[in-house]
């Protein structure tokens, strides 16, 4: 019984690298989005299923 206790704990943990991927993910958005608007660009990516431009003004444009 304790056994199966302690193999759910652990899948319900996340893993270290899973972690660390997440916040390299987001880092790496950031650094994306601040070079585009940089250079007089948007930046285009999928949200919700809709293609989505975002302007450095903050306006943001849907695209069909």
């Amino acid at each position: 019984m304790e056994s199966m206790h302690d193999e759910l704990k652990t899948k319900k943990e996340r893993d270290i690298d899973m972690i660390n991927a997440e916040a390299a993910l987001k880092r790496a958005a950031k650094r994306a989005r601040e070079r585009a608007w940089s250079a007089g660009v948007g930046v285009v990516y999928l949200k919700d299923g809709i293609i989505v431009e975002e302007m450095s003004d903050g306006t943001i444009k849907y695209c069909d």
